[in-house]
């Protein structure tokens, strides 16, 4: 997924910002990964481990949404039958 991610800001960040947009995205990256960790070990120790795992699959879920509104196409679009 981290490399795939990586491809789509390579398409759509112009090369004169691509470099900074990669730090951005590896800094939220970085920052969710710690800030996850610790909401989720906060809810498992509060409630149950059960609220942790559902916890996190709304947020995966909400994330997922907001990049499949959010990121487009940049490549053409070829038709699979061409004459």
């Amino acid at each position: 997924m981290y490399l795939t991610l990586l491809a789509v800001m390579g398409g759509v960040a112009h090369p004169a910002w691509r470099a900074r947009a990669v730090g951005v995205y590896r800094l939220w990256r970085d920052g969710g990964i710690t800030a996850g960790a610790l909401l989720a070990g906060l809810l498992a120790d509060l409630w149950e481990l059960d609220v942790a795992v559902w916890a996190v699959a709304a947020i995966t879920a909400c994330s997922g949404l907001l990049v499949a509104v959010r990121i487009y196409e940049t490549r053409p679009k070829q038709w699979a039958l061409t004459g």
